[in-house]
């Protein structure tokens, strides 16, 4: 690990550092996708904990991005509905289980013990590009299961604050306690010590950065975009086949308006479901979504404001723009710990 000061850290210093781990939401595994997506939204948290219907054991952790992979490979009502723009009365992929989104994964949530170090935990979220592992070997206090997080999003606060990809304690009775980490906690957690890493925090964003040269599909090394003339469900698409969280929406001169992310579909139920089919801006104003500038940076910016500023805004990205407003990178979550390895 380049800074060597964090190797003498582990999981359980995560965990702690960020306090008051255990949180009270869940499904079971025969929750539908439309109520897990609910839940997700009403919280303002990206993942939860999946528990068996019958026996209130763990299952797994299902995440937005798990939703958002399944509805857009599906082949149900959706398509009536996207030319339609209305609900068709029949059951669409909304109505399909979380069981089923579970099992249609390539891959279960990666479990890391607590005595892990960190360097270790920085390789898995970077090198295999996972965004929250469980955490076994953790006994949490046992007064943190009274404490529920605030629902409100707070600016200084983890992004994930309510998120079960952090620790979980059920409603149910029986359920044990499912814990784990996010890629923003790690990285809180490295700024919290960023004056013990040194000169690596000065590094330039642009060796931070994966640059792209152009917006052009055709160009060798684009960056994948949306336009305005795109429709959501393009934009859902392509999110999916090229494993981001969030791709910029431009102009037709290329400069940077907002972001799409795959949260979105939070918002998303049966009775809107059809605002998949709209242009991109159209889906976001339907859905009551905020269309703001995203967290930019130039290359003047060092590792250490970037990462500041990713905290200070609650943001899981950077877009690296030029001097006419074009984006020509992102600084993701992944980026950031990656440099650290």
């Amino acid at each position: 690990m380049k800074a060597a000061a964090l190797e003498k850290y582990t999981v359980r210093d995560v965990l702690e550092y960020r306090g008051s781990p255990q949180l009270h939401y869940s499904v079971s595994d025969n929750s539908t996708i439309e109520t897990a997506l609910s839940l997700m939204h009403v919280h303002d948290i990206v993942s939860l904990p999946v528990f068996s219907s019958g026996g209130h054991t763990f299952v797994d952790i299902v995440s937005v991005y798990d939703l958002r992979d399944y509805i857009i490979k599906s082949k149900t009502e959706v398509e009536f509905q996207l030319l339609s723009g209305r609900p068709s009365g029949n059951p669409t992929v909304l109505q399909d289980t979380v069981a089923q989104v579970v099992q249609s994964r390539k891959h279960a949530s990666q479990e890391v013990s607590a005595q892990m170090p960190l360097a270790q935990l920085a390789q898995l979220f970077a090198t295999y590009h996972q965004h929250r592992v469980l955490v076994t070997g953790y006994d949490a206090p046992r007064d943190a299961t009274l404490q529920v997080p605030d629902c409100g999003r707070k600016r200084g606060a983890s992004i994930d604050s309510g998120c079960s990809s952090a620790s979980v304690h059920s409603d149910y009775a029986g359920q044990a306690a499912v814990c784990g980490l996010t890629q923003y906690d790690l990285v809180r957690f490295i700024q919290h010590h960023n004056h013990e890493l040194g000169t690596i925090l000065d590094a330039p964003v642009l060796s931070v950065a994966k640059m792209h040269a152009s917006l052009r599909p055709a160009a060798p090394n684009h960056l994948p975009h949306i336009t305005v003339r795109d429709s959501a469900l393009h934009a859902l698409r392509l999110l999916c086949d090229t494993h981001t969280s969030a791709l910029p929406v431009v102009d037709v001169d290329g400069r940077l308006i907002t972001e799409i992310a795959g949260t979105s579909l939070r918002a998303l139920c049966t009775g809107n479901i059809g605002l998949l089919g709209k242009p991109v801006l159209a889906y976001m104003f339907g859905l009551r979504l905020p269309v703001d500038s995203p967290y930019i940076v130039h290359e003047n910016f060092t590792l250490s404001q970037v990462m500041a500023g990713l905290l200070r805004m609650n943001c899981r990205r950077a877009w690296l723009v030029d001097r006419e407003e074009r984006p020509i990178a992102v600084i993701s979550l992944t980026d950031v710990l990656n440099h650290f390895l």
